[in-house]
């Protein structure tokens, strides 16, 4: 009993400093567990590294990949109408555009209409003198007179079987003779007067009251407004592109109004000093327009209502080949493509594709210069 009893009093002081040594709150287990704790956090921040390195490992090769490929933009072909014209410039035309002069030489007596005045056919515009006409014209009803008196008692002897038939026959030709030359001076008296010769508007007086006017100088201008048209002379060779019934766009810079219209009239002649033809287009009746207005006109002569449309600028040539750069996607990447073509015609800085391209394809039309076949693009 002796010897259990220290036994088991060693186990309990054994237990008891072990216990201590043990314990969490002695400065040597602090210690060790913050040391545990930091290796655990370390291993977490290794791992997180080891993650982020691979990770960053693959968006510098995406990236490296990237900086290699060129910066373009596209635009998606689709078919479309395209209408090429032919423009020229035309001017405004009256088919009822005169100058009026006169008939005879003389002073300018009076003008009876002012600019801007409406008149008819016939209607007088102006009157030279014709004072010794008229005085001229009295002598004669005179003589005329006399000569009537005369044949008419020749004429009445002669029935009677009285006198000879000379002298009948001599007042008859008088008498005849003086009223031809009353004819002949009522329309020399006709001539003094200036008429017109179409109905329109007095667009222009020329002259002044007092002024010696001659046959040939324009003395008025009339105008008929109600019939106008627009002439034009194209270069012979578009003549077997121009017909009657061809569409045309009529634009007027000084009324900034554009119309449509169609070509009436197509010369069969060809002018041999400037090699042009003659075309007239109809014009509706507009106060606006005035005749030797200038007009300029676009006409169709080709129209496809169904064709791919690119820039110009986008079409590239070796030789005689055309071909357009085009997007494609391979291999997950976007490429280039040098895409052969045939083209049609062009107009306004766009071309006609005739073959070669499809229904969606993307064309290169922005960096395409430095492109070769197969680089790899990113838009």
């Amino acid at each position: 009993m002796k010897n259990i009893k220290p036994l088991i009093l060693l186990l309990l002081i054994t237990s008891i400093v072990a216990s201590c040594g043990n314990s969490d709150n002695s400065p040597l287990g602090k210690k060790k567990e913050e040391l545990t704790k930091l290796k655990e956090e370390r291993k977490k921040l290794n791992d997180k590294i080891i993650k982020l390195e691979g990770e960053i490992a693959i968006l510098d090769s995406n990236s490296e990949a990237n900086s290699k490929a060129k910066l373009v933009a596209v635009s998606s072909i689709s078919a479309q109408p395209f209408t090429n014209y032919i423009e020229i410039m035309g001017k405004i035309d009256a088919d009822q555009n005169t100058n009026v002069s006169c008939e005879i030489a003389g002073t300018l007596q009076r003008i009876s209409v002012v600019a801007g005045q409406t008149v008819s056919i016939g209607q007088t515009l102006g009157e030279i003198d014709n004072t010794v006409s008229s005085v001229a014209l009295n002598e004669l009803k005179n003589q005329l007179s006399f000569a009537k008196t005369l044949y008419e008692k020749q004429k009445s002897l002669w029935e009677q079987k009285i006198g000879s038939e000379v002298q009948y026959l001599t007042a008859k030709n008088n008498y005849e003779s003086l009223q031809n030359r009353l004819v002949t001076m009522n329309q020399q008296l006709g001539m003094s007067r200036i008429k017109s010769p179409i109905s329109g508007v007095v667009d222009e007086v020329y002259v002044k009251t007092g002024q010696t006017v001659m046959p040939g100088m324009p003395c008025f201008r009339i105008v008929n407004s109600n019939k106008l048209k627009v002439k034009a002379e194209v270069a012979e060779s578009f003549s077997g592109k121009i017909k009657i019934g061809n569409r045309v766009k009529l634009f007027f810079p000084d009324l900034n109004r554009e119309i449509e219209a169609e070509v009436n009239f197509v010369s069969k002649v060809i002018d041999p000093i400037n090699r042009a033809f003659k075309i007239e287009i109809p014009l509706p009746s507009l106060v606006d327009y005035k005749p030797n207005m200038m007009a300029r006109l676009k006409i169709v002569d080709y129209t496809n209502l169904k064709s791919y449309i690119v820039p110009v600028n986008t079409i590239r040539s070796v030789g005689e080949d055309r071909y357009i750069m085009i997007a494609v996607e391979k291999s997950g990447e976007k490429r280039a493509k040098k895409q052969k073509v045939g083209v049609g015609v062009t107009y306004n800085g766009s071309t006609e594709i005739l073959t070669g391209l499809t229904e969606g394809d993307q064309i290169i039309v922005t960096g395409f210069q430095d492109l070769e076949d197969g680089d790899q693009i990113k838009y």
